[in-house]
This record gives structure tokens, sequence and C-alpha cells, in this order.
């Protein structure tokens, strides 16, 4: 298939349609996906489409097209990027102006230009092509020359995700569900160590996007928590992040501390959806926590994010797993540090492969199976829906 070097952007009622070409981002070599075929003629329709996270509490402000005419031209004026919805699927997010943006590195506008350069360099370094991540897939970046409408614009182009957690925070979807939802694709971050690095008070939780508009998805499933949930805006984003959770982002029973938590930024995202509690004595979380020291102490070659699963299925086996595809099974009930079985079907993701063997799991062959453990024969054969390959950890 031969890759879209060009797209056709079209504002309602702007009278004409530009031509966009894709930007390659200077000294840089990595790729992003090629955008559909449906994404290379993109529509942009004039009410409630176009806007701006307004300075202070970060909620979008709808903005008429005329606003491009004049976007970046006055440095004392508040200038941030401006994102639009197109063609219902595609999220566009521009600078215009740029022959004035790229004038000076003081200019508040290089800092935005900057901050997009950076965002679109972190998907395709660390995140194209990783299934399972609450990520948008990201088309590039574009450059295209409006003339007298906004100048010469520059837009990623990306996935449509929804409406950002900041603004639905007021609104009847602030359920504990939705609220478990968001919590839970920052720790898929953090499980494959990576931290946004964009969170300082609630009104950063306008990088969590919740996708109400879902195909199939019912206003019922979008208040308990069934909504595709992204995180957006990897500018302060880095990889290889090292941090040691010791806790679920759930409501728990208690009062955690920093330390207790094990990582600042999902400290912090716990405490600001309001799932810390006064402390308790005997908390179910003191359990989890002293279950989770000595079960790592016993095991060490066990990876701390599969520790996590093994907890949670132990512990809030009520609340959804970080990754459904991920099978935990507790052979000896009756031994709270028996060493749980984790199993994954190999063939759901190739891509995640060989990320899942390097990291102390075994991998086993149907024909290996009765090597194992009785009660590992046992786990296992609770599960039928094992492809002809998995991974197994114990």
């Amino acid at each position: 298939m031969t890759t879209a070097t060009r797209v056709w952007v079209r504002f309602e009622g702007v009278g004409r349609d530009f031509v966009a070409k894709q930007w390659p981002i200077p000294n840089h070599s990595n790729s992003f996906t090629p955008p559909p075929p449906d994404a290379r003629a993109l529509y942009v329709a004039a009410k409630k489409s176009f806007a701006i996270n307004r300075p202070g509490d970060r909620r979008p402000l709808q903005l008429p097209f005329s606003y491009a005419k004049t976007w970046g031209l006055d440095e004392d004026a508040y200038t941030d990027v401006v994102f639009a919805r197109a063609s219902k699927k595609y999220c566009l997010r521009f600078i215009f102006n740029v022959e004035h943006t790229l004038k000076s590195m003081e200019f508040d506008t290089f800092k935005t230009y900057v901050r997009l350069v950076k965002d679109a360099k972190f998907h395709s370094d660390y995140l194209e092509g990783r299934k399972g991540l609450p990520v948008p897939v990201h088309y590039g970046i574009w450059v295209m020359n409006t003339g007298d409408w906004g100048g010469t614009v520059m837009f990623s182009l990306t996935q449509y995700c929804g409406i950002s957690w900041n603004e639905l925070r007021s609104t009847k979807f602030n359920t504990e569900a939705n609220r478990i939802n968001v919590g839970r694709a920052y720790e898929k971050l953090h499980d494959v160590g990576i931290v946004h690095g964009d969170f300082k008070s609630t009104r950063e939780f306008r990088h969590a996007i919740v996708d109400l508009f879902a195909p199939g998805l019912t206003e019922k499933d979008a208040l308990n928590g069934k909504a595709p949930c992204y995180l957006v805006g990897f500018s302060e984003a880095s990889a290889n992040h090292s941090c040691t959770p010791r806790l679920p982002i759930l409501p728990l029973d208690s009062c955690p501390s920093l330390h207790e938590v094990g990582c600042a930024e999902l400290c912090s995202v716990f405490f600001l959806l309001d799932f810390a509690k006064p402390p308790l004595e005997n908390s179910l979380m003191s359990r989890a926590l002293e279950w989770h020291t000595e079960y790592s102490k016993r095991y060490p070659q066990v990876e701390n994010r599969y520790v996590l699963a093994a907890q949670r299925k132990r512990f809030y086996p009520q609340f959804l797993p970080l990754d459904p595809s991920l099978h935990v099974s507790v052979p000896n009930v009756d031994d709270p540090y028996s060493r749980v079985l984790i199993t994954r079907d190999i063939h759901e993701d190739d891509a995640r492969q060989d990320d899942v063997l390097s990291s102390g799991l075994q991998r086993v062959a149907i024909s290996g199976i009765d090597s194992l453990p009785a009660e590992y024969r046992a786990a296992l054969a609770k599960h039928k829906s094992l492809g002809p390959q998995f991974v197994v950890a114990f």
C-alpha cells in the first residue's frame, strides 16, 4: 500500500480546501502509522469542533475559525494548541502562523511548537505499534500553507479519543467506575516503564480522554466505566521509568503514604481521583501491602507488574485487571504466599512476546505441561481459552 504524503483539510464555510504535506521531523528517523484512506480528506465542522484549553481550569473553549488568523501574532495574548475534531474520527492539534512562531525561542508560541514536536517524537519512539497501551494512534505532523487565513499551519494528526476527564469531572459521568478507568490508564503506562510527566494538579486530567462516542457504547456502559480511556500529551513523558508501585489505583479503605503507593505520579493520580479514605487499622490495604512486601521478598525474580497482577487478583478481584489477556490463578489457596500462576496467550500479540519473555517468565508449549507440578497443571486446566502456546510465571 502506498503511504500517503498529503492530506486535504476542509473547514466548513471557509470556502477553500488546504493541502497538507507530512513534515519530516528534523534529526528524527522513526516513523508514524500511515494515515488510513479516509483520513486523506479531513472535514472540520463549524460548530463544537474547534477549541482551545482555557487558562486556569484548562477546560475546552469553543472558538470560531477566524481565530486562526491572529493566533500567535500578539505575544501578550494567551496562546495554546488549538485542537479540532475532524471527520468524527480524527483529532488535529494546530499551530497557526508558524512563520511568526519560529522567529524567537522566547515566544510562548515557540514553546507550544516544541511541545507538539516532542509529543510526536515520543509517540514515534516509544508508543508506536505497542498494542494494549491507552494511547491514540499518531499519524505524524503535517504542514500546509493557508495564505491569509492562518499563515503556514502545522498540525499533528491522531486518532480522535473523546472528551477530557477534566471536563467530564463536573458531569454525571464522574462516577467511581470512571475514576477507576482513568486510574487504570496511568497504571498501564507505568506497567511498561512510561511516566507521563505532566501531572501536577487536577487540571492535568485534560490529558485523560474518555471516548463516550465509542461504537456500541450505551450511556449505562459509559457511566459504568466501560468507555475506552486514552492518555495524550506526552511532551514531558519519559520511557524506562523505574518505580515500584505497591498498591493499585483503586478506592482503598485507608490512606496510603507516597512510599506505600510506590510512585510519585501514581500517588498524585490516586489522591486526585479521591480514592483515599481516613486511616484505618487492620485495613485491607495494609494486608495487601504486607502481602506485596513478603511475596516480592520470597520471589525476587518475578517482575513487580506480575506481583501487582497477583495482588489485584487476591485482594481486589471485584475490579477489572489491568491486562485482560493475563490469566492469574492461585493453585494453593490455603497458603497466602504460594506462587501464583500467570499465563498469557503468546499468539495474541506477537509484538509483545519478546517483552514478556525477557521479563523472567517461562515460555511453555502444550507439550511441556506435564513437566509442571500437579497443582499448576490443575490450574491450567481451568483456562479453556489458551492457544497453542502460552507464557507461564510461577
